[in-house]
């Protein structure tokens, strides 16, 4: 039970920093759009670091594919003529996770 309060909180978290970073990008329906793309990303990405390796070359792959699959995800949603700000969203989005995730292990170990 404890493992799902702190997936559904850390979830929560990303979700809220990911849509205030990205704020500016004023499509309608973004904040659905945000808690869509982190629905099927980031618990997949969660349960990958439980199952395996938490180097950082493993993190930095998984990042990669994670933003590429969110890019991919608004692209198909919004449209691939807006490719360059969506594109540009999604590696605003995956950076602010990443070093708030940083930040927060290294704050809490």
């Amino acid at each position: 039970m404890k493992a799902i309060c702190w997936l559904l909180v850390w979830e929560w978290i990303n979700i809220a920093l990911e849509y205030t970073a990205t704020a500016w990008v004023r499509l309608p329906r973004w904040f659905l759009a945000v808690v869509a793309v982190n629905l099927v990303t980031h618990p997949a990405f969660t349960l990958a670091l439980d199952a395996f390796d938490r180097s950082t070359p493993f993190v930095i792959s998984c990042e990669i594919a994670i933003f590429l699959m969110e890019a991919f995800i608004l692209m198909a949603a919004y449209g691939f003529r807006r490719w360059r700000l969506l594109l540009s969203a999604a590696l605003l989005m995956n950076g602010a996770s990443y070093i708030t995730g940083l930040l927060m292990e290294l704050a809490f170990g």
